[in-house]
């Protein structure tokens, strides 16, 4: 078998990110966190994620402006959109991601279903096969 794929968490509530961290892991990912939002870009091209979970309301930069960062970079993984916000700014958020060339985004809502996000892992992990 390959190299196992990699996951990055980024949320400003660390606790939340090592929660995403240790389900990815039970999945089978190398899991990693962040809690610094100005620094992900360089931690994303150090680590080379096949998937990210990013949360939208994050202080200094946003997910709109990591997204911005990530299609500059040309990101090819899978985003995971992680956030408490409402399903209307969820789907805006999905669709600038997309109309910027990135992977349409999955949305988990906060408080995170943790069976549904596992079923997410999963199913990107059989893609890699």
């Amino acid at each position: 078998m390959g190299h196992a794929l990699k996951l990055l968490a980024v949320d400003d509530d660390a606790p939340s990110a090592e929660l995403i961290v240790r389900v990815a892991e039970r999945c089978g990912y190398d899991a990693f966190a962040t809690s610094d939002s100005r620094g992900v870009i360089n931690l994303v091209a150090a680590l080379r994620p096949d998937v990210m979970a990013v949360d939208i309301s994050m202080p200094h930069v946003d997910a709109i402006e990591l997204f911005r960062m990530l299609a500059e970079a040309k990101y090819p993984g899978d985003i995971i959109i992680v956030s408490g916000q409402d399903e209307q700014t969820l789907s805006m958020v999905q669709r600038s991601a997309e109309l910027m060339g990135l992977r349409r985004p999955h949305v988990h809502q906060k408080p995170l279903d943790f069976a549904h996000l596992r079923e997410t892992l999963t199913m990107r992990l059989a893609k890699a096969g």
